[in-house]
């Protein structure tokens, strides 16, 4: 038997509550917006003129569109149009998507406020788990392309080699006509140096990338918990993870109401005001100190020599003394300086594999002690061990941002907008999370037995149907009619 499908033309009434109700993802948007205080953006909007979009589903629109890898205003648009599970937001309107990007553009900075509700939501479902956090970053190209940077240096140097054969020729017609007038044409008149960014994204930076090279990049960081749940997010063009340390920590803390557990995080975000920051707001952290203070013997390394209190001097490994010289000032932080004595070192015969200089130096900063204090606590077997879980909470969450979802690369310009279009990316990982966990299962495996229980459903009904139709029909015909011939 061939099964065809029925005419085109053929009216259908269909509820789209039932076509997408194999979508645990379509349902949790749905609920989670719903529940989101959006009084803000609808403070932006006034029913007096000209008719709006709802914005509850424009959100919605915009969140499901991330969770399900399509982020252009276009093709937005174009799946409100032809897909269903778009469609179950929308009913029978349709936004375009110059409507859908003027909503994308203007309210990117009260995506902050939705972030830290959803946070607040996976927390009351039980989803989140702060006992352990991860911080670490990744670089994302900016949408910039650096050929216009490339061809702008290379007409910098032509109009540098201009202006100087110029500053020639009317030097030497000066000379020869005995004038005055130097005609002075400086090359600085165009712009020198290398510029930091880009002339269509003057926010982005280059940085290295896992690509390979340098490439105009933004420096994306998040805070995962233990179930690899993004609690904090922030975008930055310093390629330095560890000025976004303090930040990560205070908006982690914000998040989840303060009570955070063990935290971890790569050797980029080492300082030594980290370390203080961290001891004075009694966060057990867990962080690699980056080994300074290179000698030709590491046996004659910083970490060997002995401090005396009593003397406040330091002693070397072959028992000689470096005593306090001075104290100077280097980024804000204090830093000692011990020095050893020319008789002292000048008739050791294991200066050379000491240091390079006359005399051994030591320069401890004031967070030297933090430095020795973490260098312990990471050399005992917890925490190895608590260290060790941090590849495994927070690099499978850049993994699904990048590869799974295909955030590769940001679509919008300047700092301001980039924060925001992260934001969504991340919001998009803690929907599709949530999602998951309220079906309790992963959503493709939910989809097959949500389709596996619907065909149990109807094969019962069948069932019982069949049985009325020969079993009990007949018999209630029967006693109907006997009724009625006794009456």
């Amino acid at each position: 038997m061939i099964l065809k499908p029925d005419s085109p033309l053929q009216i259908e009434f269909v509820c789209r509550a039932d076509l997408v109700s194999d979508e645990p993802l379509v349902g949790a948007v749905d609920e989670v917006v719903d529940r989101l205080d959006l009084s803000a953006l609808y403070a932006r909007y006034s029913e007096g003129g000209r008719s709006y979009y709802d914005c509850s589903m424009m959100l919605k629109v915009l969140f499901f569109g991330y969770c399900d890898g399509v982020r252009s205003s276009r093709g937005l648009s174009k799946h409100i149009r032809y897909d269903v599970r778009y469609r179950y937001f929308c009913g029978s309107l349709r936004p375009d998507f110059r409507t859908i990007n003027r909503f994308r553009q203007t309210n990117l900075d009260l995506l902050s406020n939705c972030f830290a509700q959803i946070v607040l939501i996976c927390q009351e479902s039980g989803l989140l788990d702060t006992s352990r956090l991860a911080l670490d970053g990744t670089k994302i190209r900016a949408s910039a392309s650096g050929r216009r940077k490339g061809r702008k240096k290379r007409l910098e140097g032509l109009a540098r080699g201009f202006h100087s054969e110029l500053s020639e020729d009317i030097a030497s017609d000066s000379v020869d006509d005995d004038s005055d007038d130097s005609g002075d044409v400086s090359a600085s008149s165009s712009e020198s140096g290398e510029t930091k960014g880009s002339s269509t994204d003057p926010d982005a930076r280059y940085m290295k990338t896992s690509e390979g090279g340098k490439r105009l990049s933004y420096n994306s960081q998040i805070m995962v918990d233990n179930n690899q749940m993004i609690v904090a997010s922030d975008v930055s063009n310093s390629a330095d993870d560890s000025v976004q340390f303090k930040s990560m920590i205070d908006q982690s803390k914000e998040r989840v109401g303060g009570g955070i557990g063990k935290v971890t995080a790569d050797g980029g975000y080492y300082s030594g005001r980290n370390l203080k920051y961290a001891a004075e707001e009694g966060i057990d952290l867990y962080l690699p100190v980056t080994r300074t203070g290179r000698v030709p013997d590491e046996r004659f390394h910083r970490d060997s020599f002995r401090y005396d209190e009593s003397t406040d001097s330091y002693i070397c490994p072959s028992g000689e003394r470096l005593r306090y010289q001075r104290s100077r000032k280097r980024r804000g932080t204090t830093i000692k300086v011990y020095r050893g004595s020319s008789s002292s070192c000048g008739n050791c015969d294991r200066r050379k594999s000491c240091t390079r200089d006359r005399v051994r130096r030591l320069e401890i900063s004031e967070h030297y002690g933090y430095e020795q204090e973490m260098k312990a606590k990471l050399g005992t077997a917890e925490g190895k061990k608590t260290y060790s879980r941090r590849k495994h909470m927070v690099e499978p969450v850049f993994g699904n941002i990048k590869f799974n979802l295909g955030y590769v690369r940001f679509s919008l310009r300047r700092l301001a907008k980039v924060r925001g279009e992260f934001l969504l990316m991340c919001i998009a990982h803690n929907l599709k999370k949530l999602a998951a966990h309220r079906s309790n299962l992963s959503p493709a495996v939910a989809v097959k037995m949500t389709a596996g229980v619907k065909i149990a459903a109807t094969t019962l009904i069948w069932l019982l149907s069949t049985l009325y139709r020969d079993l009990l029909e007949p018999k209630w015909r029967y006693l109907t009619h006997s009724a009625h011939s006794v009456a």
